[in-house]
């Protein structure tokens, strides 16, 4: 896969995690960056006018990414927002489909599994 032209954000607390999917997505040319919780994701999300997905934590400190995902939304209806979770229950699911994330994907991360969910959105 070739994203060389795509810039995603990644919101994820946990820098083993991180590390983890900047590998994965390394090998696709994607410009990566990191936002270590929520209200960093926003904040990122508005300076930078350039991000095309986002992949998003929901347990995180400052902001979960339920709240970062909700005011992203406000500002851009349209940016593909994947939840990438261990919390994978129908109430998080839920709360996740209601403020606006397209997709989600269960940790452990499967490579072919976050490689096929960004393909639909990118």
């Amino acid at each position: 896969m070739d994203w060389k032209d795509k810039t995603f954000l990644i919101a994820e607390d946990d820098e083993i995690n991180y590390n983890l999917l900047k590998i994965i997505l390394k090998q696709t040319g994607a410009k990566i960056i990191w936002a270590q919780n929520g209200l960093e994701a926003l904040n990122i999300f508005g300076k930078e006018n350039l991000i095309d997905l986002i992949l998003m934590d929901i347990q995180m400190p400052i902001m979960d990414g339920h709240e970062a995902s909700f005011k992203i939304r406000k500002i851009d209806k349209k940016v593909p927002i994947i939840v990438v979770s261990a919390y994978t229950t129908f109430e998080v699911r839920e709360r996740a489909r209601e403020v606006g994330t397209n997709d989600f994907i269960n940790k452990p991360v499967q490579v072919n599994s976050l490689l096929d969910t960004i393909s639909k959105y990118v």
